[in-house]
């Protein structure tokens, strides 16, 4: 008779015998009985017998109840030394086995109800039975719960340090036409080139990246902006716009795009035009059954996955409620950024800021230009920025020092167009205009104003950076 390929029972034998030397293996929570096809009265045996302690300091007495394994306790003894190397891959062959077993079981009742001169439609407890089937294949006979003293920690690893950390999810969002997709582009091209990124001067090696956009064509658009950004090209792929995927569907695709290229992003942009019909994006659980599925692919892969959102037309306090759709989106992504303009030179400078983040403090925000000079538009980075994502997002009459802070910057400029002032004098002359301490950092800050010491025996100065004309210039 042919072996049944679903069935090794020295396998079973031999992982009970090393159990019935360390009893304390049979705590574990994940073993089943279902794991064992020839041995399963042993090992539940064993089980009930260390849960009343006959185990403990009296394996001969153990050994006679059980004699079947006897021997693969004793086979087991030359392993002692190297056991987790032998009970790891045990336990994985016993529940692969298993596995194969149900799945086994399940087609043989399919082929059964197929078979039968009855609608099996009509048939609740066979329907039932098959049902039960399904779910227990689906448990794999493992409990879904773990104690948590067995979870080992994980180290976070970054795509991007602070920002867009590897195996998660990270969102980003921002109103259309201000430069999301050129970020994206941006950060295609340093990663498939090997080029740091703007505040994380770690080396890192040329990486691959999926692209998947559904608003710009790969010729027109795509490939000008990535060539002006330097990408090296060979890194990428891209779907294009007739051979979009479908989330949550296209899960798989996605999959094998990321393992042809060794991607380490995945960009989808927008999210909205790709989640299926069936799916309603401002509804928590629908959401959450299109993202679970690109959270676990991030985790499978290693790979950083980038949606991209719009803000909503309806302004707020929080940047954290702006992106359209659910605020699920934003509890599954454990990195949430937003790209704004920069309230200062709202037609050339954007700010990046971070309104939630999971897994480090919050970074700081980053300043950068967006140049159309050349044959393709893309960017600069400029520096950090003090502007926080509420702050970036929050409109002007929720702000009530709005005014107070245009003020102090028309007062600042004309202080300092001249040349370097003194801190001291320049204190006395804010205290004399009444111009609040919040309101003179802010124009500070807006205007990047320094602090620099004119001499070794000289006190501190505030001066305009050597790009500041005056205005009027």
């Amino acid at each position: 008779m042919k072996p049944n390929p679903t069935i090794d029972a020295r396998a079973e034998r031999l992982f009970l015998g090393v159990c019935m030397h360390h009893p304390t293996r049979l705590e574990d929570r994940h073993l089943s009985p279902t794991l064992f096809a020839v041995e399963r009265a042993a090992f539940v045996a064993l089980r009930r017998a260390h849960g009343l302690g006959s185990l403990a300091g009296d394996l001969p007495t153990a050994t006679t109840a059980l004699t079947g394994v006897w021997t693969a306790a004793e086979t087991a003894t030359s392993y002692l030394d190297s056991e987790e190397l032998l009970v790891g891959p045990l336990k994985k062959h016993l529940t692969g086995l298993a596995h194969r077993r149900q799945a086994y079981d399940l087609a043989t009742a399919l082929h059964r109800v197929a078979d039968a001169p009855t609608n099996p439609l009509d048939d609740r407890e066979t329907l039932t039975t098959l049902g039960a089937a399904v779910a227990d294949l689906g448990q794999n006979g493992a409990r879904p719960y773990r104690h948590v003293d067995t979870i080992a920690p994980e180290q976070v690893f970054w795509l991007w340090r602070r920002r867009i950390p590897l195996g998660n999810l990270t969102i980003l969002d921002g109103d259309p036409g201000l430069g999301k997709t050129a970020l994206t582009l941006d950060l295609a091209a340093r990663l498939s080139s090997g080029r740091p990124l703007p505040d994380d001067d770690r080396i890192a090696s040329p990486t691959g990246v999926v692209l998947i956009n559904a608003e710009d064509g790969l010729a027109d658009t795509i490939r000008p902006r990535l060539d002006a950004a330097g990408a090296d090209c060979r890194q990428i792929v891209a779907f294009d716009l007739q051979h979009l995927p479908i989330l949550p569907r296209d899960v798989p695709l996605l999959r094998e795009a990321i393992r042809d290229i060794a991607a380490s992003l995945v960009v989808i942009d927008p999210i909205m035009g790709l989640i299926a019909a069936a799916f309603d994006a401002y509804r928590d659980q629908d959401v959450r059954l299109v993202l679970n599925p690109l959270t676990a692919l991030a985790q499978e892969t290693g790979c950083a996955i980038l949606p991209v959102r719009h803000l909503t037309k309806s302004p707020g306090p929080k940047a954290l409620y702006r992106g359209s759709g659910s605020i699920a989106f934003a509890a599954a992504a454990r990195s949430l950024l937003v790209l704004g303009e920069d309230p200062d030179a709202p037609e050339t400078h954007r700010i990046l800021a971070c309104p939630k983040h999971n897994l480090c403090p919050t970074p700081a925000s980053l300043r950068f230009a967006l140049d159309s000079s050349g044959p393709a538009f893309h960017l600069a980075f400029d520096g950090l920025s003090s502007l926080s994502a509420d702050q970036l997002l929050a409109p002007k009459d929720l702000d009530p020092d709005a005014d107070a802070v245009h003020d102090a910057c028309d007062f600042l400029s004309d202080l300092l167009k001249d040349g370097p002032v003194a801190s001291d004098h320049a204190q006395k002359l804010r205290r004399k205009a009444d111009i609040s301490d919040y309101a003179w950092k802010r124009a500070k800050a807006r205007l990047h104003v320094r602090s620099v010491k004119e001499g070794f025996s000289a006190g501190w100065c505030l001066q305009l950076p050597p790009s500041t004309n005056p205005p009027g210039a």
